[in-house]
């Protein structure tokens, strides 16, 4: 029998008092959190759901800084996959979901600690942080669970936390963050709503467009290394279009194609070194044009199956099942073709996944593509820190979809 079959998420409210007077305080230091509109939460008695915009990997615990329940938070089971982690997550009630694929297991989780513990569930509907500071499309099956459970639902809107802590980067910046708590549906609500308005409701509540905010409010992040592996997020040169020859060290992006260099400002823009606009000042504007310049370029390489589309050397390649540890069983150079992903190991073999096969492709936290052939999870891990991700996912999810 697998560890995983053994998990159980339980709550210890000892546990969650002892994480709020140490690691709390923290945060709300580290990151200047405020809050608005947490009186809802006062006269409020459990079960209820917590809905979030998915900004950072810290958004859980920072918003469990303001509930006085402890909240079994529904998370990626890629985040227990080391048995310290799964004990760790264990006593903070966390609940794990296979990414992108759907799980019977989860939602029994979910329905037992609303109906009987009279828990707490957060929930973060994206299914994934943000790239860019805007909301990502909501995962529909939300609203189905919500309609299934008919309890009261809080909405936690996350405000500066983008440009606090972006999903590409390993290091913080100080400004300003702000909660802010509404109450998106009551039982009686949600009894009353199909699963398409409940849906229309909670991508209303949940909307955000961080550099929208920034626009208004002007507000400083201070770090030295602000815009260290943005090409995480942004692999393609808006100047020449090279997909992957984007580096970054400090505050500075250089594209090793062309020789464009952009610096970004502690408002979160850019400009170009030596002075100059950038064509896209945002990183939301920047994502907007690689999203539709990248299309093209996979569109183009449609015609050529022959040839390889994007590929990294240094490429490690992880198996295993859901949140159990994973094996490591080949390094080499990752290559991707319109019809296939193929890994070109050190010792000339050459496996292969046909994209057909591939589901359940997603990105674990900043850097770990992942994907399922069948049962089998499948986690690549790139040695240099500047290899995207996001890149290949991207590149998998057009060319699974033809």
């Amino acid at each position: 029998m697998s560890d995983s079959r053994h998990y159980v998420p339980r709550s210890s409210r000892s546990f969650y008092r002892l994480v709020k007077l140490t690691y709390g305080i923290w945060l709300r230091f580290a990151y200047n959190v405020e809050s608005q509109g947490e009186e809802i939460l006062d006269g409020l008695r459990a079960p209820y759901i917590i809905v979030g915009n998915h900004q950072t990997t810290r958004d859980p615990f920072i918003l469990s800084l303001f509930t006085r329940h402890p909240i079994y938070w529904v998370t990626s089971d890629g985040n227990m996959r080391s048995r310290f982690m799964r004990y760790l997550l264990s006593w903070v009630g966390s609940i794990p979901k296979s990414k992108a694929i759907p799980d019977r297991k989860t939602i029994d989780w979910i329905v037992k600690v609303v109906r009987k513990k009279r828990g707490v569930i957060g929930l973060f509907p994206e299914g994934q942080q943000s790239w860019d500071g805007t909301t990502l499309p909501l995962q529909p099956a939300t609203a189905k669970l919500l309609k299934l459970l008919k309890v009261p639902v809080i909405a936690a809107r996350l405000e500066g936390a983008y440009f606090s802590l972006p999903r590409w980067t390993w290091s913080r910046r100080k400004g300003r963050m702000r909660v802010v708590w509404q109450q998106l549906f009551t039982p009686e609500e949600l009894e009353g709503l199909d699963t398409d308005g409940i849906l229309a409701r909670l991508e209303k509540g949940l909307a955000w467009d961080e550099y929208a905010w920034q626009a208004e409010h002007r507000q400083a992040y201070i770090g030295p290394r602000r815009a260290e592996h943005v090409e995480l997020a942004l692999y393609q040169c808006p100047g020449c279009g090279a997909i992957g020859r984007l580096r970054s060290r400090g505050k500075r992006l250089h594209c090793a194609a062309c020789g464009s260099t952009y610096v970004l400002d502690r408002y979160g823009y850019f400009s170009m070194a030596g002075g100059g606009e950038a064509r896209f000042p945002s990183i939301r504007d920047w994502s907007l044009w690689q999203e539709g310049a990248f299309r093209e370029a996979a569109e183009a390489a449609l015609g050529r199956p022959g040839h390889p589309f994007i590929s990294d050397s240094g490429a490690l390649l992880y198996r295993g099942h859901r949140m159990n540890p994973l094996r490591r069983i080949r390094t080499g150079t990752l290559v991707l073709y319109p019809d296939r992903l193929e890994l070109a190991t050190l010792l000339g073999e050459r496996l292969v996944f046909p994209v057909s096969d591939i589901d359940g492709i997603g990105v674990l936290k900043r850097n770990l593509l992942e994907f399922y052939v069948g049962k089998a999870l499948y986690q690549v891990r790139f040695t240099r820190r500047s290899v995207s991700a996001r890149k290949w996912a991207d590149g998998l999810g057009f060319f699974s979809a033809k």
